[in-house]
Parts: C-alpha cells; sequence; structure tokens
C-alpha cells in the first residue's frame, strides 16, 4: 500500500457529485477518499470497518493503531477491537498471523489494566476470546 497516495488514488474510485449526495456518509465517504492512509482518524478506520469499506487499509491502519492504542474507539474503548473482529474476511483472514501477535500484545495490555467496570473488563477479554476461536478455526 502506498501510503503518499489518497484512498481515491489507491482505490481509483471517483467522488460522489455534489448533486448526487444524499446524505452526511456521502460527504464522510468524498472527504475520506481525499485523505492519505495516515491521515485516517480512529473514527475513519472504525466506520470503514463497520462499512465494510476500503477493506485492506483500514484493517492495516486498525492493527497499527491498536499495537499503539489497545482500547482504542471512536464512541467506546475497545471498539476498534469489535470492529475488526467483524472485518470482511477475505481481507482478514490473510492477516491472522499478524492479528495472533496482536492479541498477544492486547492480552497483556488488559491484564495489566485497572478495570473500573467489570462489564467492559469481560466485554474486551470476549473480544480477544473470540479473535482467538476465530484464528483457530481458520487454521483446521
Amino acid at each position: 500500500m502506498d501510503s503518499n497516495k489518497t484512498l481515491r488514488e489507491i482505490y481509483d474510485y471517483d467522488l460522489i457529485p455534489d448533486d448526487d449526495m444524499e446524505c452526511t456518509s456521502d460527504e464522510w465517504f468524498n472527504m475520506l477518499m481525499d485523505k492519505k492512509p495516515g491521515q485516517l482518524t480512529v473514527a475513519d478506520v472504525c466506520r470503514m470497518l463497520r462499512q465494510k469499506i476500503f477493506s485492506v487499509v483500514a484493517i492495516e491502519k486498525a492493527i497499527n493503531i491498536l499495537y499503539e492504542e489497545p482500547f482504542a474507539g471512536d464512541m467506546y474503548e475497545g471498539q476498534l477491537l469489535g470492529n475488526l473482529l467483524n472485518a470482511k474476511e477475505k481481507y482478514l483472514a490473510p492477516r491472522y498471523p499478524d492479528v495472533e501477535d496482536l492479541i498477544e500484545k492486547l492480552t497483556a495490555s488488559a491484564e495489566a489494566r485497572v478495570w473500573e467496570d467489570e462489564d467492559d473488563k469481560s466485554e474486551y477479554f470476549g473480544l480477544i476470546e473470540e479473535f482467538r476461536k476465530k484464528i483457530r478455526e481458520a487454521s483446521l
């Protein structure tokens, strides 16, 4: 992936013409198209993964963000991990070796953390376990 190119250049997409825009999602899409991968925010990546668009870039960026910020999210802590777990499988599966290493780091970070809410802790460890299970099943 060429990090010096915008998403529009990487994916060779056209912007949505102003007269065809129907909602704020269209505006966001056009704004996103003019960003380079390094300019993507956690909110952008969470939304890209939820909408299953530009998956290769979104998965790469999510993995990098989670290495730096294990509990990253746009609306709540751990959201990015949950969105990554539900990313488009055909693009996520080839990244399982990277995700496996990431899971170990996330587990260590979660175990070292002082959790204020037991439900949040349980939910986060549940996401980690779901990822482990997904990777195990893929290797069978």
